[in-house]
């Protein structure tokens, strides 16, 4: 029988998935002749010592669906896409009216009509993600139907059956008897489950139930016949299964294994239906989902066997049954011992010897790194998934919140699932580590990797190229947050079984689900940051900034801390054995009130140095330090009980750390009201709020090297402070000098990082002045229209340029551009020619006069970036971009540059060029100006075209130039664009060229500007 109960076709009357199996690898019940003795027999000892609690696996089963509804996304996503549920035609034909790029929203993005492509794909997207959604919900509502018709079918079985042949009386009595005997003793009261005692034929027990019904325990009427131990641990095995109340979970879980191969086959339905057009969707999106199945079919088989282990270790714990265990499942493996490396992987049941040697074992993996890795991923997956539905819907949520809405459900869905899973015991160093590393690694690889059925992230513009980047920034961050919830629950771990655990779960899930929304909402904002500014000062005042979520995590985390933390009882009450970890206590105490006290002091004395050093400078800059000042004798503070006490002192260190951060700003606030200043409750509350926030911020960040550092030497220190103190004249005097170092220690490092921070060397992590102007001066969008306006500018644009700085313009002007556009310096430019070689002869006077004049003019510095655009943004063949700047030392200098331009192509309209292969060697350009682009300074904008035929067929060149004078400097940006086998270019191909040029354009301006 598998780990759900069905057996064999054979000995089954019919499978049924919820079912659930004493020991499975046991031989046949035995057939003796008489009845074992049908007396009740006598309670337990009172004195029998405490049992384990039962393991229970609720949390696990909940991930395995939430893969195979991930699944159903993918399968869900198939069946838009074979059936063009979306109507993509009606979305070509929307964009053609509004002129749009035909190949999708990116480009429309880059040239800054992206909300106009949205508009029109609208429904296309609404109705791909109500497929998505309706591919999950699907999978999940027929796992359920199948969960309850098997179940039904079942009970139908057996009662059957059991008319059929009924049982004898004195062996119905005999199991029975004991079945009543184990309930009373584990207290099930109105949860006892229904008992049916099987007819000969029925070899095995199991339980089944039909969802939120009562469940059904099955014992074949041969146990009553054999060994009361055996009898025992049938019953007491079926009765864990009942008291961990997850048969109808694991009836779930088994059968997600039959539809994940399905589900997966019609997710394959588009590449085998519609192989070209599907290919490229799907590149991305079935390697995802068949990873996704793989873990569906892992993890299901895992939990399965780790629930068969869990009730047998309960059923040996509470009637000392290890050796009717051995007796009954024997020494041979079985026909389920799969001999092959995936056979044991996918066996849903442990084998005999296996379920001997579990007892044995720590049976606790579920808690480990592996299922913290997929946690992380299911997670993020269902951020990603959720994320396009609100965004696109006509739904009661704004767009812009949609983003965090998402964000939140996810954290909250990886909350409930690790929380208590790793609540359940303290658990050694190693798997700690693995704890904490895993769940950093699968919530940072699902924020980056593709989500089900998409080919990129869900960000995946603004991480173009930046993904390994983004990845590698991200993963320390969240690993500080698995450090958070791993010392939150080994908190819990510590705390009994009652309602004040119940309320404290529950606080502490809402606190670090909050905690966690709020550092992905900021990470976010930090990639759209860094997208369109590519500026650590900016990236600093974006993570410095607390948003809404940010502040609910400042309340809900102490409110959780609280809940925690427990007080020790008094000296008094407690045994003798207890004394040294209260005295332990009090030195941990006093070393904290010291390190605070002197962190606080270090910081109101570095205020009158910051003032002194920033006289006349930035006032913000000079209020920002002293909120870092708070936040670092907070942070000193937490990071000495952290030294101290490792993850257990999670929870601790950061209470004591809030509540020194709190006492900091109180105290600033008070020398500032003291001193004159408004004491508005404004300033209360930024010397609250925000160095709250810089210390969630530091400790998140240093959580994992503090802990490191605890873990590999500083526990020697922990030791020597701790070693028990002899007895003798001089006990006090050696007591204080084994005592003294821990706090001269303590008040030293809290000084010293009170000391770096005044002294700004922290400035790269605590911001530099100038860091909030420069991000109030910034634009989100470099797309956007300027409306003629000039941005502030932190520089002035229009100084003479030397080489180093026109060459860091146009690195910075490159980051905007996707990386996928890849450099070409090799590569001539579409618009220049050699006069000597343009006919007519008067244009190639004029072509020639102006080159000389532009040598003339004596340019301080010249740059040139060439990028080639992949076809896949233009097809067919891509593009070439230009980006050129050149610095002359006079104004008039560029501003006559820009007037000959504007009188060349009046000039010149029209010409010829050599060209190698056209017919003829021979190819026609024309120049047609166009209105003034929409730029903050002097700029013109012209189209090229160029025409020719290559064996008799027509080939066109299309192109764009825009020409803007800057002060001293001329920045010119062109792009080409060719197309064989016609002969012009469509209005809408024509306009894109033209937008692309203009922004950037736009780029090396805020490059200058920046």
């Amino acid at each position: 029988m598998d780990s759900t109960g069905h057996r064999p076709p054979s000995t089954a009357p019919t499978p049924g998935a919820p079912h659930t199996d004493a020991p499975s690898g046991a031989p046949p019940a035995p057939a003796a002749t008489v009845p074992t003795a049908g007396v009740v027999p006598s309670p337990p000892r009172p004195d029998r010592p405490r049992r384990p609690p039962l393991t229970r696996l609720r949390w696990l089963h909940l991930l395995v669906l939430c893969c195979l509804a991930g699944v159903g996304v993918a399968a869900g996503d198939a069946a838009f896409v074979v059936h063009d549920l979306g109507r993509w035609g009606e979305v070509q034909a929307c964009a053609a009216l509004r002129d749009l790029p035909p190949d999708g929203g990116q480009a429309a993005r880059l040239i800054g009509r992206g909300d106009e492509y949205d508009r029109c794909a609208a429904g296309f997207e609404a109705t791909r993600g109500l497929s998505q959604g309706g591919g999950a919900v699907a999978t999940l509502v027929l796992a359920g139907v199948a969960v309850l018709l098997d179940s039904l079918s079942a009970r139908r079985a057996v009662w059957r059956r059991v008319r059929r042949r009924p049982v004898g009386a004195r062996g119905a009595v005999v199991v029975r008897e004991r079945f009543d005997h184990w309930c009373a003793t584990l207290g099930l009261g109105g949860r006892q489950p229904r008992l049916v005692v099987a007819p000969i034929g029925v070899r095995q027990a199991y339980t089944t139930a039909v969802p939120f019904g009562r469940p059904l325990v099955v014992v074949p009427v041969a146990h009553a016949y054999g060994s009361r131990d055996l009898l025992d641990l049938v019953l007491l095995h079926e009765l864990a299964h009942v008291r961990a109340r997850d048969v109808a979970w694991a009836s779930a879980t088994w059968w997600t294994g039959w539809l994940t191969l399905p589900v997966l086959l019609l997710a394959l339905a588009p590449v085998l239906l519609r192989p070209g057009p599907s290919t490229r969707h799907y590149a991305l999106t079935l390697p995802v989902t068949a990873l996704l199945a793989a873990v569906v079919l892992l993890l299901r088989a895992a939990v399965l066997r780790r629930r068969e282990h869990a009730a047998d270790r309960f059923a040996v714990d509470h009637a000392d049954l290890r050796d009717a265990l051995a007796a009954a499942v024997g020494d041979d493996d079985g026909r389920r011992a799969w001999r092959s490396i995936p056979g044991r992987l996918l066996a849903r049941h442990p084998t005999g010897p296996q379920r001997v040697r579990a007892l044995d074992r720590d049976p606790h993996w579920e808690d480990g790194f592996v299922v913290a890795v997929v946690a992380g991923l299911v997670a993020m997956f269902a951020f990603q998934s959720l994320l396009r539905p609100l965004q696109r819907w006509d739904s009661p949520v704004p767009s812009v919140d949609a983003g965090d809405l998402a964000l939140a459900v996810a954290a909250l869905l990886w909350t409930l699932v690790v929380v208590p899973l790793w609540s359940r015991r303290p658990v050694s160093v190693t798997r700690r580590w693995g704890r904490m590393l895993g769940s950093g690694l699968g919530l940072a690889a699902g924020y980056v990797l593709p989500g089900y059925g998409a080919t990129r992230a869900v960000y995946g513009v603004f991480l173009a190229g930046f993904e390994v980047g983004a990845f590698a920034l991200m993963l320390p961050v969240l690993v500080g947050v698995g450090a958070v919830a791993l010392g939150s629950a080994e908190a819990l771990a510590r705390m009994p079984r009652d309602a004040r655990r119940a309320v404290a779960m529950a606080a502490t899930v809402l606190a670090v689900a909050v905690l966690l929304t709020a550092v992905l909402i900021t990470a976010t904002l930090l990639v759209f940051g860094h997208w369109a500014w590519h500026s650590g000062p900016i990236d600093r005042a974006l993570w410095s900034t607390p948003g809404p979520v940010a502040r609910c995590a400042l309340l809900a985390v102490p409110v959780a801390a609280l809940l925690l933390v427990r007080r020790p009882a008094r000296e008094g009450r407690r045994p003798r054995v207890h004394r040294r970890p209260v005295a332990g206590s009090k030195r941990l105490t006093a070393a904290v009130l010291l390190t605070g006290a002197a962190a606080v002091g270090a910081g109101v004395a570095a205020t009158d140095l910051l003032a002194g050093r920033s006289a006349g400078g930035d006032a913000f800059y000079l209020l920002f330090l002293r909120w870092w000042l708070c936040a670092a004798a907070g942070w000193s503070v937490a990071a000495v009980v952290l030294l101290a006490r490792g993850v257990r002192g999670v929870v601790l260190a950061w209470s004591v750390g809030a509540g020194v951060t709190a006492v900091a700003g109180i105290v600033h606030f008070a020398r500032d009201a003291a001193g004159g200043t408004d004491p508005a409750l404004p300033h209360l509350r930024g010397f609250l709020e925000r160095p709250a926030w810089l210390l969630t911020g530091a400790l998140v960040c240093s959580l994992p090297p503090l802990l490191l550092s605890r873990d590999l030497g500083a526990a020697w220190w922990v030791r020597r402070v701790r070693r028990p103190d002899r007895g003798g004249t001089g006990h006090r005097s050696r007591r204080w000098r084994a005592f003294w170092p821990l706090p001269v220690t303590t008040a030293t490092l809290a000084v010293a990082v009170v000391g770096v921070v005044a002294l700004g060397w922290t400035a790269p992590v605590t911001g530099r002045a100038g860091d909030w102007d420069l991000l109030r001066s910034a634009r989100v969008d470099p797309a956007a229209p300027d409306d003629g306006r000039s941005r502030p500018a932190a520089r002035d644009p229009g100084r003479p340029l030397d080489r180093s700085a026109i060459d860091a313009a146009l690195t910075e002007a490159r980051r905007g551009l996707p990386s996928t556009w890849s450099l070409t310096p090799g590569v001539q430019p579409f618009g220049e020619v050699d006069p000597v070689r343009v006919r007519p002869r008067s244009c190639a006077d004029r072509f020639a006069a102006d080159s000389r004049a532009e040598r003339d003019l004596a340019a301080a510095a010249d740059g040139t970036l060439v990028v080639a655009v992949p076809a896949s943004t233009l097809p067919p063949l891509g593009a070439t971009l230009r980006l050129r700047v050149t610095s002359y030392p006079t104004a008039q200098a560029a501003t006559r540059l820009l007037t000959a331009q504007r009188e060349v192509v009046t000039a010149c309209p029209r010409w010829s060029v050599p060209s190698p292969l056209a017919d003829g060697r021979v190819a026609h350009r024309w120049v047609v100006a166009m209105p003034r682009p929409d730029l903050p300074y002097d700029s013109f904008r012209v189209r090229i075209t160029e025409s020719s035929a290559v064996g008799g067929l027509p080939v066109v060149v299309g192109g764009a130039r825009v020409v803007v004078a800057v002060g001293h400097t001329v920045l010119s940006a062109e792009i080409g664009y060719g197309i064989p086998f016609r002969d012009q270019l469509t209005p809408k191909e024509q306009l894109l060229l033209d937008d692309l040029t203009v922004v950037g354009a736009r780029l090396v301006i805020h490059a200058l500007d920046s």
